[in-house]
């Protein structure tokens, strides 16, 4: 009897701690998910600004231009700079070799955002409605 008394106060703590991790487990908010690629699923002008000023902030620019159906297909765009010319159309600079830069459009739960892909900044975007690509 007295066996059977200390095993049972042995297993109890056990027993116990068990039951409060597997309610610790049921306590603990649903993780993030991770992001993944996305397209726009709605684009509208107002979108559009906001992609422009969204991407000329995360590539330090002043200015971005983006074609109305940019992110609608693809969730990765190349951007390169306007190249400098003079009166006659010719570049000022002979040739340039600067590679372009590349952004993506990703999503996570149901926030959009736009990244840099080198420097890996983002920024959320509030006004563009997105899907996963």
């Amino acid at each position: 009897m007295k066996r059977l008394i200390r095993i049972i106060l042995g297993v109890m703590p056990l027993t116990l701690l068990g039951c409060s991790l597997q309610a610790q487990d049921a306590a603990l908010p649903d993780p993030v998910q991770a992001p993944v690629p996305a397209i726009i699923s709605e684009p509208s002008a107002e979108s559009l600004a906001e992609l422009e000023a969204a991407i000329a902030k995360l590539l330090q620019m002043d200015k971005v231009t983006l074609a109305a159906d940019a992110f609608t297909q693809n969730s990765r765009l190349a951007l390169e700079r306007h190249p400098h010319r003079d009166p006659n159309n010719q570049l000022l600079m002979g040739r340039s070799f600067e590679l372009p830069q590349i952004v993506q459009l990703w999503i996570s739960g149901d926030e959009c955002f736009v990244a840099d892909t080198e420097e890996h900044r983002s920024a959320p975007l509030t006004v563009t409605r997105c899907t996963p690509e």
